[in-house]
């Protein structure tokens, strides 16, 4: 690839006019960038596009909301994620293309990214769903936690709103722009300092994913997540 390109990973690709796409690509330290590029050709890829999951050479153009994509190449094969590990991949994309705005610097997003989807590779190649899925559920309460960090809402599940250490027999719930409150009703103190210790048991892992979609929730706004539908199908 020609000097000025870049790695990248595509996250989403939209028709657009005959032979061009829209591509939803991720930059290491410029997050999201939306670009144009023509269709692959067909007579020598045998796609119509580009494949996710692939880290790619990216070579752009322009400097506004839509650049161009001047040239694309694989730099690695496409990960063959397949099955709940695919649709965990997919939910990563959906989310990064729905809570960062396009050409808006993150420092870390591409590192986040790259970190989760190799690590799904991994847990794939164990071969059994069954005994990885705690694993997987860990990835992906990581995956949301550092999502959040990037956006400037870290979690912070050791102390309350005030800096006071969570009681582990306490109660608590969140209070958005304030932290951790104690309340008759929510989650224990426990289950919040196992998160925050990366102690991953079952009861932590829940908590984490009812506190991850309570903080998501603002920011995705009312339309649903399409990638969750895949894991109701399968």
């Amino acid at each position: 690839m020609a000097e000025g390109a870049v790695s990248a990973f595509l996250l989403h690709s939209t028709a657009f006019q005959d032979q061009k796409l829209i591509l939803d690509l991720l930059l290491p330290n410029q997050g999201r960038v939306r670009a144009v590029a023509r269709r692959p050709a067909k007579k020598h890829s045998g796609r119509s596009t580009w494949p996710l999951f692939c880290l790619c050479w990216v070579e752009l153009s322009g400097q506004g909301e839509l650049r161009t994509v001047r040239r694309i190449e694989e730099q690695q094969a496409a990960l063959p994620l397949q099955g709940e590990w695919l649709f965990s991949a997919l939910y990563l994309n959906e989310l990064i293309c729905r809570l960062f705005p396009a050409n808006t610097q993150a420092d870390e997003l591409f590192e986040i990214y790259q970190h989760s989807v190799q690590a799904l590779w991994q847990l794939q190649l164990q071969g059994n769903a069954q005994t990885a899925r705690p694993l997987l559920e860990q990835l992906l309460r990581e995956a949301e936690l550092a999502l959040l960090q990037e956006l400037g809402i870290p979690v912070d599940c050791s102390v309350d709103a005030e800096g006071l250490p969570l009681l582990n027999d306490g109660c608590y719930q969140w209070q958005h722009e304030y932290g951790f409150v104690a309340a008759l009703q929510g989650w224990s103190g426990a289950d919040l300092l196992a998160i925050s210790q990366a102690d991953w048991q079952s009861s932590s892992l829940r908590c984490a994913k009812q506190l991850n979609r309570q903080l998501l929730r603002p920011l995705l706004g009312q339309a649903p997540l399409h990638s969750r539908q895949l894991f109701r199908q399968d």
